[in-house]
């Protein structure tokens, strides 16, 4: 019964990516989480994506820079792609969020733009104090 209920729920959260634009490089297996890759036309990285998500949708993510070590990856670039999502929340709580994320993902440009706007305040900050 509990196989069925995560089988269900990581193929639910793997299509809802996959609608958004997320790349699926392969589906787990014996985990709870799922890493997917940004949509390529996407111009933020995994932290700023995470940073937005959580400020403008109230959806927690872990950006995925942080599960890669050393030469692990070949290029640089794409250890700034990923991001891992949880899928071990209610069936409830995992559909509010991804009417969230589709929400802020339908107008990604404006995030986007939004997100450069904090990092330039972020950086005016940071350089003046």
């Amino acid at each position: 019964m509990i196989l069925k209920d995560y089988e269900a729920r990581r193929e639910s959260i793997i299509q809802m990516l996959s609608e958004i634009g997320f790349q699926m490089h392969f589906k787990p297996q014996g985990s709870v989480f799922v890493f997917a890759e940004l949509p390529e036309t996407w111009l933020l990285s995994d932290i700023e994506f995470v940073k937005a998500l959580i400020k403008k949708a109230g959806v927690a993510a872990v950006p995925g820079c942080g599960f890669f070590h050393g030469s692990d990856c070949n290029d640089q670039n794409q250890q700034n792609r990923y991001v891992r999502f949880a899928f071990c929340k209610s069936s409830d709580t995992l559909n509010a969020a991804a009417g969230k994320m589709r929400d802020i993902v339908g107008c990604i440009e404006h995030l986007q733009l939004w997100f450069k706007g904090v990092s330039v305040e972020q950086d005016n900050m940071t350089s003046t104090g």
